[in-house]
């Protein structure tokens, strides 16, 4: 179920560019207000003060900024750190059908990468969140300028009243993080470049690395190549941006690798050793104490087979440990894997 990136060894690094983006770093900052307990960022959230009109219209624009974003949100033409005036003028000189069209790109229904919009797909998706995003969509569909205005105005709103201040702590920082990594790609070789962006990428082989995200899907990077954005807001997810005729995007958290991912192999495999009838039972007996499986079978009155069948399966999965005392093998539950199978579950979605 992971992604791979492959071609590895065929991508020059001279294709590798990084930038430190404030359009970027905005949007995602903006996928913060929008779900901030996910981002463990709500008491950051609530410090952030903004005007009543402001914040109501950013509520009827979140969907710009979910899981899948807007195309000026998810990759930029620029290498190093443009300016936000740069950036906002480089908005403003497109046509509202353009930037209107790329504004929908959220809501536009499957291939994502094509370039085409299908407007039907678009407004029924839009529907579903509600009669004012619907409103607003069919409008950039049909009359686009003036709500493709109030968004650009908007995000210049954001900048004024907030988000300048919060960009002007960050942007050397973020660009010097993007140095980095393009010279570790230099030294070391892609791969390693990669994998020290977040935990949830692992070397596979040398022409490849996975990514822990639930989406099975192969990237080939021989023949493309590959934007680096370090980002203060990114965290939990690592973020891939597949945009036809555009560099992949690769927007990671700044502040380093971090914890490993578990892959989804291992967490469905304890989810599907806890999901059999009577392991629970089996896991409750030997949560207190070590015990065998003759014991547990007459405590239960389970049949020592089944019982045996339940431990092994348990213990394959991580979530038992087995330890021989004489001729005896006592079990015990593995606290530590139960209470993180939740977070770890948690951790390899939000990637």
């Amino acid at each position: 179920m992971p992604t791979v990136l492959a071609g590895l060894s065929r991508l020059d690094p001279e294709r590798i560019r990084h930038v430190a983006s404030p359009l970027i770093e905005l949007g995602c900052a903006l996928h913060v207000l929008a779900e901030p307990r996910h981002h463990d960022r709500v008491e950051w959230a609530a410090a952030v003060r903004l005007p009543a009109v402001l914040r109501s219209e950013l509520a009827q624009w979140t969907w710009t900024v979910r899981a899948v974003r807007a195309r000026f949100f998810a990759t930029s033409g620029a290498t190093g750190v443009p300016s936000w005036e740069d950036e906002l003028r480089a908005l403003r000189s497109r046509s509202p059908a353009e930037l209107a069209a790329e504004l929908v790109r959220p809501l536009r229904g499957r291939p994502l990468s094509s370039r085409t919009t299908d407007a039907d797909a678009v407004l029924h998706w839009a529907r579903s969140r509600g009669r004012g995003v619907a409103s607003l969509v069919e409008a950039l569909l049909t009359d686009p300028a003036d709500p493709v205005r109030r968004f650009v105005e908007l995000l210049d709103a954001c900048w004024v009243e907030w988000f300048r201040d919060v960009w002007e702590e960050s942007r050397e920082s973020l660009a010097a993080r993007g140095r980095q990594d393009r010279d570790l790609a230099v030294r070391d070789g892609v791969g390693a470049m990669l994998r020290s962006l977040d935990g949830s990428v692992a070397v596979r082989d040398p022409d490849s690395v996975v990514v822990q995200k639930v989406q099975s899907k192969r990237i080939e990077l021989a023949s493309r190549s590959v934007l680096l954005v370090p980002s203060n807001f990114i965290a939990p997810h690592l973020f891939l941006g597949e945009i036809p005729g555009e560099p992949l995007t690769i927007i990671y958290p700044a502040g380093g690798r971090g914890a490993a991912v578990p892959t989804a192999q291992q967490v469905r495999a304890r989810l599907e050793a806890l999901a059999a009838p009577d392991r629970l039972q089996v896991c409750r007996a030997v949560a207190s104490e070590p015990r065998t499986a003759g014991e547990i079978a007459a405590l239960w009155g389970l049949h020592p087979t089944q019982v045996t069948r339940h431990l092994r399966a348990l213990t394959r999965a991580g979530l038992v440990t087995a330890e021989r005392q004489g001729r005896f093998v006592a079990y015990r539950l593995d606290e530590s894997a139960l209470t993180t199978l939740g977070t770890d579950l948690l951790t390899l979605i939000m990637r």
